[in-house]
């Protein structure tokens, strides 16, 4: 006999009881037995809605687990980036954190700093590795890019070759020329390797605001122009793929060909 048998005969057993018993007290056995069965039906319901209940909580659980556990997800995958697997398992426990307060009736939205993703992002890059990367500003003079500038410092003096792009919009003004230029001298000082191209010389290909760390890793900023010489940070996009590495290896190379080298 299987255990949901044995259960279910346990409570109709529990009715039976509660009737017999009822009988016996109030010595009116036709009445009595009706009482107790009432009793013990409405007993056995609220026991079985809290079985249905706690049941469906366990196959919640399991699937939440089964959708976003990491196991099943990379199982198929042979060779998995660790930098991206920890980033999917920070993702899914703010993912767990959410569904858990909203079921409680509240929630707390916080997310982490683009910022802190691009240095983490940049702090992939170990000595011997070849960086490049480009630039069309909007973001200078902000505490979070002169952050992510000074770990690239210390990025060359552990000994990765790294070179920046800076790239001049079409229709920048002399303040932004003037800025541009103050920019690419505090990276020389830097010993980041400068490199200046004007923005109508990029292939249209080009992505700006893009980092590669040549063979290893590439990836970007999506940035919104909130005015002439602002951006603001949308969102931060990385690859691993060979075919994206090939195509962003390219890419950087085609405008290092076209761009000047600052002096």
């Amino acid at each position: 006999m299987s255990k949901e048998w044995l259960w279910w005969l346990g409570e109709f057993g529990l009715v039976a009881v509660v009737a017999v018993v009822a009988g016996f007290v109030t010595k009116d056995v036709p009445i009595s037995i009706l009482y107790g069965l009432f009793v013990g039906t409405v007993f056995f319901s609220l026991r079985e809605h809290k079985r249905v209940v706690a049941q469906h909580e366990r196959q919640v659980s399991e699937m939440k687990n089964e959708a976003l556990s990491l196991p099943p997800t990379f199982s198929h995958l042979e060779n998995v980036d660790p930098h991206m697997k920890f980033l999917i398992e920070r993702e899914r426990g703010e993912l767990l954190r959410l569904a858990k307060e909203v079921a409680e009736g509240h929630i707390l939205l916080r997310s982490r700093p683009l910022y802190q993703i691009v240095s983490d992002f940049h702090k992939l890059a170990k000595p011997g590795d070849k960086v490049i990367a480009t630039n069309s500003g909007g973001q200078w003079g902000i505490p979070q890019w002169d952050f992510v500038i000074q770990l690239d410092f210390e990025l060359v003096e552990n000994g990765v070759d790294f070179t920046r792009i800076f790239i001049e919009p079409s229709n920048a003004t002399p303040e932004y020329k003037k800025r541009l230029k103050q920019e690419m001298e505090r990276h020389k000082e830097g010993n980041i390797k400068v490199r200046f191209i004007k923005e109508s010389r990029l292939p249209p290909e080009v992505i700006q605001n893009g980092f590669l760390i040549v063979d290893r890793y590439c990836g970007y900023m999506v940035q919104q122009k909130v005015s002439s010489s602002k951006r603001t940070a949308e969102e931060i996009r990385l690859f691993t793929r060979y075919d994206e590495l090939e195509k962003w290896k390219e890419m950087m190379e085609t405008v290092l060909k076209f761009s000047e080298e600052y002096k």
